[in-house]
């Protein structure tokens, strides 16, 4: 049912604020801002094969430090810093074998807060590109390495979660203008069948010329957990503008994916 429980303020097949007692706490389980399934880079795991006959691979992990929970203005709030990382990868079928084509790696630490129906987040994140042996002596490597500073805000309103954000570029190589944006939003619908809901997403980032702006639409059905953990979802993705890839940021690409996703 798309009903709040007494421990989460989000409906059904949104992740529940992280379960935690009142006051500080080390090593505190979950965190306050869940990854956002439309936005096609968020921390995931998943695995996808895109309309131009290639897999794309996500792995990735978090920990929280330390939290806090108690109450800000009367209302009941979760604040959580901690260390996340993630890698993307990219391989081409060649017969019975996927030689590894790009892989994107990030590290990084975050600071976020739930405060009712409200999220915020902070990170700070070091990412870098390569070629791999794929694309050995096929393709000119260049280094690619920048550490940035993200601020979101998520907000639910009924089944639909909306969220933006900022990015400023803190070092880049190559150089590049430091500013860009994102605007978003997914809904997991109250309709049902058992524990699977459909769910539909859309994100826009909208970034200088050289990376070119980039916009995302994703569909398909959420395996929701009654315990409140993030969904498993199976979803196709329709995605066009500029390539979210380090070494290809400057070329542009439309693609077609489905696969199986896994939230944090």
């Amino acid at each position: 049912m798309n009903v709040e429980s007494a421990q989460s303020p989000y409906p059904t097949g949104f992740p529940s604020a992280p379960d935690q007692p009142e006051g500080w706490q080390a090593l505190p389980p979950g965190r306050p801002f869940p990854s956002l399934p439309s936005d096609p880079r968020d921390l995931k795991i998943g695995l996808r094969k895109n309309s131009k006959k290639e897999l794309e691979a996500d792995v990735g992990g978090y920990r929280s430090f330390a939290g806090w929970k108690g109450e800000i203005g009367g209302r009941p709030t979760v604040l959580h810093t901690g260390l996340e990382g993630g890698a993307y990868f990219l391989m081409v079928q060649e017969g019975s074998k996927f030689p590894l084509h790009s892989s994107d790696g990030l590290i990084g630490l975050y600071a976020e807060a739930a405060r009712g129906r409200s999220l915020f987040q902070f990170r700070f994140t070091h990412i870098s590109a390569h070629l791999s042996d794929g694309l050995y002596n096929v393709r000119e490597r260049f280094s690619y390495t920048r550490e940035f500073v993200t601020l979101r805000t998520a907000k639910q309103v009924d089944f639909l979660r909306l969220y933006a954000g900022y990015q400023f570029l803190v070092h880049t190589k190559p150089a590049l203008p430091r500013h860009s944006g994102q605007l978003g939003g997914y809904a997991v619908f109250p309709w049902h069948w058992s524990n699977v809901h459909p769910w539909a997403g859309a994100d826009l980032r909208v970034r200088n010329r050289q990376e070119g702006t980039t916009w995302a639409v994703s569909a398909g059905a959420a395996f929701v957990s009654s315990l409140g953990a993030p969904p498993l979802r199976l979803s196709a993705t329709y995605l066009k503008g500029h390539d979210l890839r380090g070494q290809f940021f400057r070329e542009q690409t439309e693609k077609a994916s489905f696969g199986l996703d896994m939230d944090f």
